[in-house]
């Protein structure tokens, strides 16, 4: 059994929805020429990896990774070569459903809403699919002064320690990487900082993290909150708070 096939038990059986937003923008659903890493006998049809493929592909570079299974690598000449996933290339904006990142890339609503990232020291940041959607799949630390995130790797994995902290007052600008601290500050930062949020449980049962609610980040950065255009999580019921697991 292929490394896919053995991590297929991670995954959601139902893309429907993101079938449907790929054929509308035109896009091929069928298991057919994957590209130079992926054949057609590694993927099937309806599985994450081939509702993303013509999305991404341009963009970087789709692998075979022995722990994790079929990830996408996205290429430096697109990111720059120091990307971080919710950092890089947007900005976070307040939505219906929490704190969702606003990516300035036309590709960014793929590996920002569905699916997990995870940072391999040789090879850095890559994304494993999923059809599961949420605003963000991040954690959220904060303070008065800041305020940090980290991607949520997949499922039984762990990315170690990946926090981008900002201070509060860069925190609604675009770009927002740009404003990131000094990655040898994180841990002191891990320290002064308190986790915050409630997990909210998806569609499918997994959890996300809305992060502070935008009332409590105007009070603290005294600054407009930009808004997300409404929206409707596209896979499955609205979500709903799960009890017992408030911060």
């Amino acid at each position: 059994m292929g490394p896919w096939n053995t991590r297929r038990r991670w995954l959601r059986a139902s893309g429907a929805s993101v079938i449907t937003l790929l054929a509308a923008a035109g896009c091929a659903m069928g298991p057919e020429d994957f590209g130079p890493q992926v054949t057609s006998s590694a993927v099937t049809e309806g599985s994450a990896i081939t509702q993303f493929r013509d999305v991404l592909s341009p963009y970087g570079t789709w692998m075979d990774l022995p722990e994790v299974g079929w990830v996408w690598h996205p290429d430096a000449k697109v990111v720059g070569a120091d990307f971080a996933p919710y950092a890089t290339g947007g900005r976070w904006v307040s939505s219906d459903w929490g704190w969702t990142f606003e990516s300035d890339w036309n590709w960014g609503w793929a590996p920002f809403h569905y699916g997990r990232w995870l940072n391999k020291p040789s090879v850095g940041w890559v994304w494993w699919p999923d059809s599961e959607w949420a605003p963000a799949w991040v954690d959220w630390r904060w303070d008065e002064s800041s305020i940090g995130w980290q991607p949520q790797p997949p499922p039984g994995l762990s990315i170690g320690l990946a926090w981008n902290f900002v201070s509060m007052s860069d925190f609604l600008r675009p770009e927002v990487g740009r404003f990131r601290v000094p990655p040898e500050r994180a841990p002191a930062l891990l320290r002064q900082t308190q986790p915050v949020g409630e997990h909210v449980v998806s569609s499918l049962g997994d959890f996300w993290n809305p992060g502070p609610t935008s009332a409590e980040v105007a009070r603290v950065t005294r600054q407009p909150i930009p808004l997300a255009e409404p929206m409707t999580p596209p896979t499955g019921h609205p979500p709903r708070a799960a009890s017992g697991t408030d911060f």
